[in-house]
């Protein structure tokens, strides 16, 4: 292998990380690289899904719409090994029981097929696919620069699912003052940005003693049932104004129900304040499907979320108070004003 291949590759990527583009765009650029300097057929990146069952397609270069959008890609079938963070080389796709779909890769002339995981801190979260249009075996070399680039590719995608979350966070504040709409709408704007099992909104109420569960998406009214019963002490602990994760909870003793969390499919959570001058009003619970240590730079965004979310309630909140208020003075002055139809007072003559 020419070292020129792999500085070129690099050098393309690391300017298109520098560019004022999306996270598929850079992976739409390291893909074309990919496949003009090491000769291959084509290259597509594939994220796994929310529910972790199916392979989503989201940047590629060198193959067919038609190939591309043959069917579902069943996520257990076709990458099982790759899922669990190994390298899966294919030599012959046509007669190989782990290619799903054996004639459209056929028809698209791929012979041989390498699929790198896109892991991030120990989490897959989908795959970088390398197709050939002749048998081939990649050396050790190779595929060692293939994980290089698919470390930069995942890097993309993870920076890029944090930050956009902001924009459509604050896209949710400003389409409603309606509280419960807001709520609503920031849990699933939370789950399916960041691609995680679910997402739950805790509000203390008035007299600060309880938390209500008000928002939830993605988890099961069983498990939000025992939840909410018993929160937890990670929970509380947030209410005290810091960021908890909790990386497995099988062995945290800051989880009431770690049997329901695991029944749930729960493997890691993170408890994030809502805070409003310095003071917690509630608290925003992420989980996700496997074990995932938050960064520093990713727990410092999401309590950045957690700001805005706190800010959005608050400001819902006070609309409500003043719509209630609006509504009595309303009541109060039709109340009146029957009253005067009823029996008016004239002037005496």
């Amino acid at each position: 292998m020419d070292c020129s291949q792999c500085r070129n590759v690099f050098r393309v990527i690391g300017d298109a990380f520098n560019a004022p583009i999306t996270a598929e765009e850079i992976l739409r650029v390291a893909a074309e690289a990919l496949v003009d300097e090491f000769d291959l057929k084509g290259c597509h990146f594939r994220l796994l899904s929310r529910d972790q069952k199916i392979l989503e397609g989201v940047a590629s270069y060198g193959l067919s719409e038609a190939f591309l959008n043959k069917g579902p890609v069943d996520a257990e079938k076709s990458v099982a090994e790759a899922l669990v963070g190994k390298v899966v080389m294919i030599a012959d796709c046509s007669n190989d029981p782990r290619i799903q779909y054996p004639e459209e890769f056929k028809k698209e002339g791929i012979v041989s097929l390498l699929t790198i995981p896109l892991t991030t801190r120990g989490q897959v979260i989908g795959v970088m696919r390398l197709s050939t249009d002749q048998t081939r075996q990649f050396t050790s070399d190779e595929i060692e620069s293939f994980q290089v680039a698919a470390l930069f590719c995942t890097s993309a995608v993870s920076h890029a699912m944090f930050h956009q979350i902001l924009g459509h966070v604050s896209d949710t504040i400003r389409s409603s003052l309606d509280l419960d709409d807001v709520l609503n709408a920031i849990v699933q704007v939370v789950t399916e940005d960041l691609r995680t099992k679910g997402c739950t909104i805790r509000l203390l109420d008035a007299k600060e003693q309880h938390l209500e569960l008000r928002a939830s998406y993605g988890l099961s009214s069983r498990y939000l049932e025992k939840a909410s019963a018993l929160p937890g002490k990670g929970v509380w602990r947030a209410i005290e104004g810091e960021c908890v994760p909790i990386v497995d909870v099988r062995k945290s003793p800051l989880i009431a129900h770690p049997e329901e969390a695991i029944r749930e499919r729960i493997a890691s959570m993170l408890f994030v304040p809502l805070m409003i001058r310095e003071k917690a009003i509630g608290v925003l619970s992420i989980y996700t499907h496997h074990q995932y240590v938050f960064s520093t730079d990713e727990t410092h965004l999401i309590q950045a979320i957690g700001e805005q979310c706190a800010l959005a309630i608050r400001n819902a909140q006070m609309y409500a108070a003043i719509k209630r208020r609006y509504d009595v003075v309303v009541d109060e002055f039709h109340q009146w004003f029957e009253h005067y139809l009823t029996y008016p007072t004239h002037p005496e003559s």
